[in-house]
């Protein structure tokens, strides 16, 4: 096996979200004096200076930051709703909208045949939800002669969650409808690559992103993109390395034995299922669940293979909101999605808007916080692993990391409130503690929040209006949204999910068209059916289709 993860030219370790998007856009290769000084220096530029400079200058109505999943739906409305595809630019570091997202989820072990934790409705390449991946999922068994699976998934969506687990779409069949839906509203027109390095406001109530894209040769050109409406969604800036595990690293140089999730890791369970072994496990998400899974599917090739699974304390009762539980077995808590349901458009969603900002943060831990998913095959797994001792929990945490002469690893344990350590002997420790979405952790979100001194939440992301408006970058007529985990701790609470990115794109959208953006339709039920009719005939939306 070979070190997947890189240090920074300051010595310090660099994650795998950024070093995939250094290795694509390094640092050391970018010209140094872009954007120049007067670009960077102002929170307003000149747009007859940025004419005048070497740089190609481009203008657009509608721009948006990112490129990824957030970008893509809010286009894709933008497109619906009468917005040319002309019109529209969207800047981002991969060759598809959910690139990022399918690559974190195949390391983190959930490849394209295994299914997603969003309901059948989250359907991001579709803005009315209907049909959702279920239907379409029984309409493909029916046709290919499976009508029993497809009776099992229709039955499902009526029974759950009492009767049955709560439909979850496959991500491979997300990912083709996402393809499908990009063809239809021309994305290859709109998606722009490059790493944007800054964005300012013009002198002219706008707003310009100055990027650098990467050419098949390896060099580079540096470009101006403007907009007059601004749309920032750039997603988890990166993964979240734990002390003791940089400082093994960094000590010991090894990037073999002590891993994140959200690194490439299947040499790990290929020697596991050569040779067995013992895998020190850290979190309790939907990560750690679907590890485990694969480490159980191994063990019916080789048994000898056993983890050990770190948690800092016993969970001793389960979250609770107005009577209502989550299910807590094992010292995992259990709930169908990342939030409950009702955050997305019910009773809880009001809930959140009406909480003080100041005590959203203990509700929004409340309602999410971490979880697994409501599975009984998950469930299964943990309960048998108990009853036969191959999976065992340690309550504690890391204090420090040794390597052994024989390759393995011990990790010492300290119990909260003690001072006596235990020695845990293993020959992996795979951490799924999650994604970190610290605003400082993303360069260009930290030189927004310096460059318009933009106010933090309580939950210290960025803080916005119901809209998803960011008021302080306001710029006359011109205005600037934001989107995605960086805005966690605002009045509505599952913004990283992709029920929760539509939901901004079609606010902001609607706030767009009543302040006078251009070509925005309004969406009556004229215009919504009309727009569903030609998405389920994969007909282009009327001014994508003038353009082709």
């Amino acid at each position: 096996m070979k070190n997947s993860l890189s240090f920074a030219p300051d010595g310090t370790l660099r994650d795998p979200i950024n070093d995939v998007d250094e290795k694509r856009f390094p640092c050391d290769e970018l010209d140094p004096v872009f954007p120049p000084p007067f670009f960077e220096k102002n929170r307003v530029v000149s747009v007859a200076e940025l004419h005048d400079s070497p740089h190609s200058v481009e203008e657009v109505t509608y721009l948006t930051i990112g490129g990824g999943i957030g970008s893509f739906i809010f286009v894709d409305n933008l497109v619906i709703r009468g917005v040319a595809p002309a019109d529209i630019a969207a800047i981002g570091m991969e060759e598809s909208p959910y690139g990022r997202y399918k690559r974190l989820c195949l390391q983190s072990q959930i490849p394209p045949e295994e299914r997603l934790r969003s309901d059948s409705g989250s359907t991001p390449d579709n803005i009315w939800g209907w049909p959702g991946y279920a239907v379409r999922e029984a309409w493909t068994d029916l046709r290919a002669g499976n009508a029993g699976h497809a009776a099992k998934v229709l039955g499902k969506i009526f029974s759950e969650p009492i009767l049955t687990d709560s439909y979850t779409p496959i991500s491979g069949r997300v990912y083709e409808s996402m393809d499908r839906e990009a063809a239809r509203i021309s994305w290859p027109k709109i998606a722009r690559y490059g790493r944007v390095l800054a964005i300012r406001m013009t002198n002219d109530d706008r707003y310009v992103a100055a990027y650098a894209t990467r050419h098949d040769d390896d060099t580079y050109s540096y470009h101006y993109l403007i907009g007059s409406y601004l749309h920032v969604a750039v997603g988890y800036p990166a993964i979240r390395l734990l002390p003791d595990l940089q400082h093994y690293r960094q000590t010991v140089t090894d990037n073999i034995r002590v891993i994140n999730s959200y690194e490439a890791h299947d040499d790990v369970y290929e020697d596991l299922r050569q040779n067995g072994g013992v895998v020190a496990l850290r979190g309790r998400g939907i990560v750690s669940s679907r590890i485990i899974q694969r480490i159980y599917e191994i063990r019916q090739h080789n048994p000898n293979i056993s983890i050990v699974h770190l948690m800092r304390q016993p969970l001793n009762e389960p979250s609770e909101l107005d009577g209502n539980h989550r299910i807590l077995e094992h010292n995992w808590e259990i709930q169908p999605y990342n939030f409950p349901k009702a955050s997305w458009g019910g009773n809880i969603r009001q809930l959140v808007e009406t909480t003080a900002p100041e005590d959203r943060p203990a509700l929004i831990s409340r309602l999410g916080g971490t979880t697994t998913s409501d599975r009984h095959d998950w469930r299964h797994i943990i309960d048998e692993g108990v009853n036969t001792g191959w999976y065992q929990v340690v309550f504690g945490t890391i204090s420090d990391i040794f390597e052994e002469d024989d390759g393995c690893i011990s990790l010492l344990i300290r119990t909260k409130g003690q001072m006596i350590q235990s020695s845990v002997t293993a020959n992996y420790l795979i951490d799924a503690t999650g994604l970190d979405a610290a605003i400082s952790r993303h360069s260009l979100l930290a030189d927004l929040v310096n460059t318009f001194d933009l106010p933090l939440n309580a939950m210290h992301r960025l803080r916005v209006a119901p809209t998803f408006e960011t008021h302080e970058m306001r710029n006359g007529k011109g205005r600037a949204y934001l989107a995605g985990a960086a805005t966690l701790g605002s009045s509505f609470a599952p913004v990283d999910s992709f029920l929760g990115l539509q939901y901004a794109a079609q606010v902001t959208i609607e706030d767009m068209r009543c302040a006078g953006a251009p070509d925005i339709e309004q969406m009556d039920v004229f215009n919504s059916t009309l727009q569903w009719v030609r998405w389920a005939l994969n007909k282009p939306p009327h001014r994508a289709a003038q353009e082709v």
